[in-house]
């Protein structure tokens, strides 16, 4: 199958057509004869498009988008979820394969969408062009983005991991009945901050000189999938070092300060700091009282959850209210 232009409305469309669905609204769910999960995609006031999915299919999808004329960028989010899966399939999962990852690409440049057998995999893919960079950029940083990050990030092989500062937006829109009353400028909230936080690692990434912790590949993936642990499940407490450890087939000096030199905070620090932020979006949502955040991330006494919240924030949950999504600071 093959996606012949930059919109991803139109890729929503192929994928139902192969599972032999019909969208309501731009989205659907899969059918269990092929696997489980679902799709939704939107075109949003900016023009950008865009395809959420959250899917564990019985076969391998593969959509070809070839080289085009139109000057498009594709930012794409693809996390393999850490739980194993239970659709039923003869062959075997590869284990070595952990396909969590951020990617930067050009629809010059030929590329294939790959929504794997077996796994779990969430995914957030956006185009976007040239205009909607001008809009978060000044000049000179748009200049630098262009002409000198953007191009070396598109020839490295190296793994981009999906860290703290794209969570948050990616959990606001990997639900299958996104119900919002401004849906669609709740989701270009949501895109445009996943794309300015990119912007903003890269650019940091791309000034860093030396400080370098020689890592290859394997290891990395491995501390993808620590990673992932990590923040399976805030309501129970993380896995200790050495359970870490042995996962990752690392000692746990080595986890400890690789894990730190990949995703800019150490372990602990790094799940504390997820913990809140996923508080944060749970009060975001207007759902929830305090007391059942808390209770989501982990926190039996409502005092001890509302110090941590304030520690990482610097206001109290009783401090702020949600308002289409947002939060707003009442103080």
């Amino acid at each position: 199958m093959q996606l012949e232009k930059p919109d991803f409305t139109d890729l929503l469309h192929i994928i139902a057509n192969n599972f032999k669905a019909k969208p309501a609204n731009l989205q659907f769910t899969v059918n269990s004869t092929y696997g489980r999960g679902y799709f939704w995609a939107a075109k949003l006031p900016s023009g950008i498009t865009i395809i959420v999915s959250d899917t564990c299919l019985k076969e391998n999808l593969i959509i070809e988008r070839p080289e085009g004329d139109k000057h498009y960028f594709t930012l794409q989010f693809n996390e393999e979820a850490a739980d194993e899966t239970d659709v039923s399939i003869k062959s075997k999962r590869n284990n070595d394969e952990f396909q969590s990852f951020v990617k930067l690409s050009h629809t010059l440049v030929q590329e294939s969408f790959v929504f794997p057998a077996v796994k779990r995999l969430r995914s957030v893919k956006f185009f976007f062009n040239t205009s909607h960079l001008s809009s978060l950029l000044s000049k000179d940083a748009f200049d630098v983005i262009i002409n000198q990050h953007f191009p070396l990030e598109m020839k490295s092989e190296k793994l981009e991991p999906i860290a703290t500062e794209y969570r948050v937006m990616l959990d606001d829109l990997w639900k299958d009945d996104l119900d919002q009353p401004l849906r669609l400028n709740y989701i270009q909230n949501r895109v445009l901050l996943l794309l300015e936080k990119y912007i903003v690692k890269l650019h940091t990434r791309r000034d860093v000189r030396g400080k370098k912790v020689k890592r290859n590949d394997d290891e990395t993936l491995r501390l993808m999938k620590v990673e992932a642990l990590l923040v399976k499940n805030f309501s129970i407490n993380a896995p200790t070092i050495e359970e870490l450890a042995r996962i990752s087939a690392m000692s746990s000096t080595k986890l400890k300060k690789d894990f730190k030199a990949l995703y800019g905070l150490p372990v602990y620090k790094y799940f504390q700091k997820n913990r809140m932020l996923k508080a944060k979006s749970l009060l975001a949502l207007g759902e929830y009282t305090i007391k059942e955040v808390g209770q989501m991330v982990g926190y039996s006494n409502l005092s001890h959850f509302a110090t941590t919240f304030k520690k990482e924030f610097g206001f109290l949950p009783s401090e702020i209210t949600a308002k289409d999504g947002m939060l707003v600071y009442n103080k």
